[in-house]
């Protein structure tokens, strides 16, 4: 599984010693306020998710990273692409730590995921789903380049839906 360094984050595969952390991470009611019904995750299930990520990769090729900051070592929670719920597309998601909030992690992440989904995987449009509510998370996706397309309904909750195509991409931003 590849990984990606960006000028302060690495993005690597995820592994066993990282079960704990994302446990953490999806237990945080702040960070899952605006992810699905907005409800943290047990145990229980957020392993179910985790086992699921590493299961992606192993059937896809390309999945989410674990998001390691370079300077400390430390887990500050994930990014990459994956099918969007029930279709065909890819999606740039992401998920951080509250406090690396603020701090241009996941825009940083989410420019660099676009790269490798255009640059290393051809795909030819990934999409993104936010929360109307998520206005951080709507200006993330609109500064690496996505356009509002539409409001739709993934994930138990009503979104709006942004899309890039390959030709709209501008590789030459810098991470």
């Amino acid at each position: 599984m590849p990984m990606i360094e960006t000028p302060r984050l690495l993005l690597r595969p995820f592994t066993s010693d990282d079960r704990d952390e994302f446990v953490l991470l999806c237990a945080d009611r702040d960070v899952m306020r605006f992810i699905g019904t907005g409800e943290p995750q047990s145990r229980e299930r957020a392993e179910i998710r985790f086992n699921a990520l590493i299961k992606h990769w192993n059937d896809h090729g390309f999945g989410l990273w674990a998001a390691i900051e370079q300077s400390s070592a430390e887990f500050i929670g994930f990014c990459g692409l994956q099918f969007l719920e029930k279709t065909p597309e890819i999606e740039v998601g992401y998920r951080l730590a509250r406090r690396f909030w603020g701090m241009g992690f996941a825009t940083e992440a989410a420019r660099a995921s676009l790269r490798y989904g255009f640059e290393e995987l051809g795909l030819d449009r990934i999409v993104a789903v936010v929360q109307p509510e998520n206005i951080a998370s709507c200006r993330v996706v609109e500064k690496i380049g996505l356009r509002y397309v539409k409001d739709a309904r993934f994930y138990q909750t009503d979104v709006k839906y942004y899309a890039i195509t390959r030709e709209e991409y501008c590789p030459d931003e810098p991470i």
